[in-house]
């Protein structure tokens, strides 16, 4: 079972969405610190070079979107570093398996 503390949770997001990453051929997946305590990856792909911003959700929640400030604040971040901007929503069951498939929203 999964530990329903907030880090474990997110750390299972990152690593779900890091798989996806791999699995679709982008490289150089590197962790970031985003504001407001958010986690995300940058990662280079054969068609764009993107950040995302990982939200993690413990079944039986549902995912919601991120807040307009966020999606700002990284839209922002993603044009400095000439990346396009992506949030990505996990939802695991309580032993960290993925449930149903990860939702990605293009923000720029």
């Amino acid at each position: 079972m999964v530990d329903k503390g907030s880090t474990k949770i997110k750390n299972l997001g990152e690593t779900h969405v890091e798989k996806w990453l791999i699995e679709n051929g982008y490289t150089s997946l590197s962790r970031e610190n985003l504001e407001m305590e958010n986690t995300g990856l940058m990662a280079n792909g054969k068609i764009e070079n993107i950040i995302v911003q990982i939200s993690t959700f413990l079944l039986p929640h549902r995912p919601f979107k991120i807040s307009e400030y966020e999606a700002d604040r990284l839209i922002r971040r993603a044009k400095k570093l000439a990346r396009i901007a992506y949030a990505a929503y996990v939802v695991v069951d309580e032993y960290g398996n993925l449930d149903g498939e990860i939702i990605w929203e293009r923000l720029s």
